[in-house]
């Protein structure tokens, strides 16, 4: 049986001193006041009383090994998030302990995860150190309940959930920071009083905000402190919600129906209050917290559930089954014993065969679909999946079509090779079959009914196919770049700077009339007209056909390129029958003019020189 503990603190044995590196007051740094134990400070008050647990991997393996944890996954404490503080120091800070955190993991024998800390205050920020956090081994991110006044329905918070969810991450919700503070001074009131009413407030802003009926079905966001008060005042929240139009707030279920959305941790300290929560929550929502190493924390961790009158399959998912399918960890085998009495003899892991299922991650593949309507119309499965499907081809394109882009970049910089040319045109080749089953696909989707589709439409708003940032890319990596469709795709950052840099860079359209620069072919002066450069382009590419025996692999790449052009258009016009097929000539879910609008890109190619170059050999 696994015992897994995903609520539990650090802190380094010395960082770096804030105050100096920032040049802003108040910030946390530790006095080491006796052997194995320390003051946490901010400037010159206590914060904390510490002991060496929060820096000595040793002795918190010592530890574990006394309570019989198998593995902790540690988070900083809340009072380093530094949310009201400049975002370039608040991102400096985030990495610094980000940083400590896996070192402290390196030493814990494999026995140490981490969640990171993110600057929340700015989402591009944040988005960027959880991408650099996931990819140096943290297993999602701490964040607090709310940063100033907004809470976590605000929607650059979901937006950042949302990159949560694309990055796989993990997220545990500590309360910070807590509110009417001016009126529990005495008794510790604010860690008693305070933090389980900022959870609770955290949760209910997620539900009747609407954040969980907008964030995908595969965030996994587990809640600290047992959710605080919510689980306990659940049913004032629910009275009011059947009762109070008002209090319905912006969600399509009622509260108690969003139970399935989230987890929470088991520090409740209480086996009356952890019966009720199991109880509320559900067996397969509740995981081992402890608040380790603090004093009000758990003081031998697992203690409440191993003594509760649970049933012992429950006690198995608080311990750690649940939190193995929160972290997305190995499961543990049934006759493994957390009880790891000594670390230096570990069982080796199970070798475990490569098969289908795994190689494609097919049982993850096929848990991505999330139907909105309610109850689930049929045809919704269908319309997302070829969505999907038209993405995960979107993705090879751009693969394929920037492999291209370096094989005509390394042809003009040295013309007297073929090799290039024709790998380049043999993955244009590619690139244009893929087109043609884009184009195939919407023969599937013609298979729904007009009221199908419309009893889920409005389902979908303000999602739109327009918003979809790999096509953009790939207009952008063919050379059709317009900067105004930038502002569609704010708020995606990580696409948004994506596309920018998609924006900045050479296009496959400028390799392509680079290489015949290079080859001598084309030559524009510098003070030529739009009009005249372009003509110039078309006539390059006459002087390639108007020599066929010398230009074959030229020519080959150039028919490739016309083919692939025609086929967008192709798939735009397609794009254009299905939509007056199915909602005739009514306003698209992102707002744009549905068909009106669509009926505008066709004349859209990413290489007309070649189209141009046509007509020039007619003369």
């Amino acid at each position: 049986m696994s015992v897994i503990d995903i609520h539990n603190h650090f802190f380094p044995h010395s960082w770096p001193d804030l105050a100096a590196r920032y040049g802003t007051p108040d910030w946390p740094w530790i006095k080491h006041t006796e052997p194995d134990k320390a003051d946490v400070m901010i400037g010159d008050r206590v914060f904390r009383h510490i002991y060496s647990a929060c820096w000595d991997p040793q002795k918190r393996l010592e530890e574990m090994d006394r309570d019989g944890v198998e593995m902790q996954v540690l988070s900083a404490t809340p009072v380093l998030f530094a949310y009201d503080r400049p975002v370039e120091h608040a991102l400096d800070c985030a990495q610094l302990f980000n940083d400590a955190a896996l070192e402290l993991c390196v030493q814990g024998q494999g026995r140490l995860k981490a969640l990171c800390q993110v600057p929340l205050q700015d989402v591009d920020a944040a988005c960027k150190e959880l991408s650099r956090c996931m990819r140096a081994g943290h297993l999602g991110v701490q964040i607090g309940n709310h940063v100033g006044e907004k809470n976590l329905d605000d929607p650059g918070i979901v937006t950042f959930l949302h990159h949560c969810a694309g990055e796989n991450a993990a997220v545990l919700v500590h309360p910070w920071d807590m509110f009417g503070q001016s009126r529990m001074l005495k008794y510790m009131m604010p860690w008693t009083v305070g933090m389980p009413a900022e959870t609770q407030l955290g949760i209910v802003a997620m539900i009747l905000g609407g954040a969980f009926d907008k964030l995908p079905r595969n965030l996994r966001i587990c809640f600290a402190h047992g959710g605080g008060s919510f689980a306990f005042l659940l049913g004032r929240l629910q009275n009011a919600w059947q009762h109070q139009p008002v209090a319905h707030g912006l969600c399509e279920l009622a509260p108690r129906d969003y139970l399935n959305r989230f987890y929470v941790d088991s520090a409740v300290f209480d086996p009356l209050a952890l019966k009720y929560l199991v109880e509320t929550m559900g067996a397969e929502r509740v995981m081992l917290g402890s608040d380790y190493p603090f004093p009000l924390g758990e003081h031998h961790v697992g203690e409440l559930i191993r003594s509760s009158n649970l049933p012992q399959p429950t006690k198995s998912r608080l311990l750690g089954e649940n939190a193995e399918e929160f972290l997305k960890l190995p499961r543990t085998s049934p006759g493994a014993s957390a009880q790891t009495t000594n670390p230096s003899k570990q069982i080796p892991p199970e070798s475990h065969q490569l098969t289908y299922s795994s190689y494609l991650r097919v049982p993850e593949l096929l848990q991505l679909q999330y139907p909105q309507s309610r109850p689930e119309h049929h045809d919704e499965l269908l319309f997302i999946i070829v969505h999907q499907t038209y993405e995960l081809w979107f993705k090879e394109l751009l693969h394929d079509l920037d492999a291209v882009v370096a094989n005509l970049r390394d042809a003009g910089q040295n013309p007297e090779s073929r090799d290039e040319v024709y790998e380049g045109a043999r993955l244009l080749r590619r690139c244009t079959e893929i087109t043609r089953v884009l184009v195939e696909q919407f023969t599937i989707l013609e298979t729904m009914l007009p009221t199908h589709f419309l009893a889920f439409r409005a389902k979908l708003e303000p999602a739109s196919g327009f918003q979809s940032e790999q096509f953009r890319e790939l207009e952008f990596l063919c050379g059709l770049k317009d900067e105004k469709m930038l502002r569609y795709h704010r708020p995606t950052p990580e696409a948004y700077a994506q596309l920018e840099r998609r924006l900045r860079e050479p296009s496959l359209h400028d390799a392509f009339f680079q290489a015949l620069r290079a080859m001598g072919k084309l030559q524009i002066d510098n003070n030529a007209s739009e009009r005249d450069r372009f003509d110039a382009r078309a006539r390059a590419v006459l002087s390639l056909y108007r020599d066929e025996h010398s230009n074959r692999d030229w020519i080959d790449v150039c028919e490739r390129l016309t083919e692939f052009d025609e086929l967008v258009v192709g798939w735009r016009l397609r794009h254009i029958q299905l939509v007056e097929r199915v909602i005739g000539t009514r306003m698209g879910t992102g707002g744009s003019a549905g068909s009106s609008y669509l009926k505008l890109t066709l004349d859209k190619k990413f290489f007309p020189e070649l189209w141009e170059a046509r007509t020039l050999l007619t003369e």
